[in-house]
């Protein structure tokens, strides 16, 4: 088996990978943009993961306290035709990140969606930036959805990582990788022991941390329309009980949970 050389070694242990990862983010905070009491407040922006998992907003400090916030996702604007895909609520307070979470679902990268944001007192206010600092969208406020090219809200969107689960008893198991980048490709990686490992330069999605201890590449496979692999595998003689492993999605680079065999 070909097996990533020369690995840097960052710590002994590593912390639980989180189920999410921040994708656009625009985190500057420096005007009043808009009230939450004003009618047909979106952001839109482009996802450079192929699924959306929920969006942040900062609220501006010292006005209103806490408030019920709705955002939803829309492939166009309400008022254009455009079509629910996503939608959550969060409590939110004045002077910091409302965070809203859903069910991830599937967008194309490079493509606008809209993100529409509701209060349900209108007590608060949406902090961000006069001076265009994410040049894929902007700030819409005000009827019917007046646009603002040159405003953006501070936001910023989730992409649910690539999971992976290890099915069956071993050493007749099944590789279950979910939500990958559509049609790409997934690196399978074992190692007997967790760590924290950056890829060298030279590699396939170089800098990125991995989770095990000198890590040895098992396969490449590729993954379908949905992102997702199942791949029935038998488990080398000895190596039940012995062996973590990590999927690594090599569009997006990012790397799944461990799962043990």
């Amino acid at each position: 088996m070909k097996r990533f050389l020369s690995l840097l070694v960052l710590a002994v242990t590593c912390a639980p990978l989180v189920a999410q990862s921040i994708d656009v983010n625009q985190s500057i905070a420096s005007d009043l943009i808009a009230g939450t009491w004003q009618d047909d407040l979106a952001q839109s922006f482009k996802p450079i993961a192929a699924n959306c998992a929920g969006a942040g907003f900062y609220m501006w400090p010292g006005i209103g306290g806490l408030d019920d916030i709705e955002v939803k996702l829309y492939d166009a604007l309400p008022n254009a035709g455009g079509v629910i895909l996503a939608s959550g609520n969060a409590m939110g307070n004045a002077g910091a990140w409302v965070e809203i979470f859903w069910p991830p679902v599937a967008v194309t990268p490079g493509t606008t969606y809209y993100l529409v944001l509701g209060a349900n007192n209108g007590s608060m206010a949406l902090a961000g930036s006069i001076n265009n600092p994410y040049p894929d969208g902007n700030v819409f406020a005000n009827p019917v959805y007046q646009a603002w090219p040159q405003f953006d809200y501070a936001f910023h969107t989730w992409t649910q990582n690539p999971t992976l689960a290890i099915n069956g008893v071993c050493p007749n198991v099944t590789i279950d990788v979910a939500h990958g980048t559509p049609f790409g490709q997934v690196a399978l990686l074992s190692s007997p022991t967790i760590g924290s490992f950056i890829i060298p330069s030279g590699f396939p999605c170089a800098g990125t941390m991995l989770n095990l201890s000198n890590p040895t590449l098992r396969m490449v496979r590729a993954l379908d329309a949905n992102g997702v692999l199942v791949l029935p595998f038998q488990v080398p003689a000895g190596a039940c009980g012995r062996l973590y492993v990590q999927a690594l999605d090599l569009s997006s680079c990012t790397p799944s949970n461990l799962a043990a065999l």
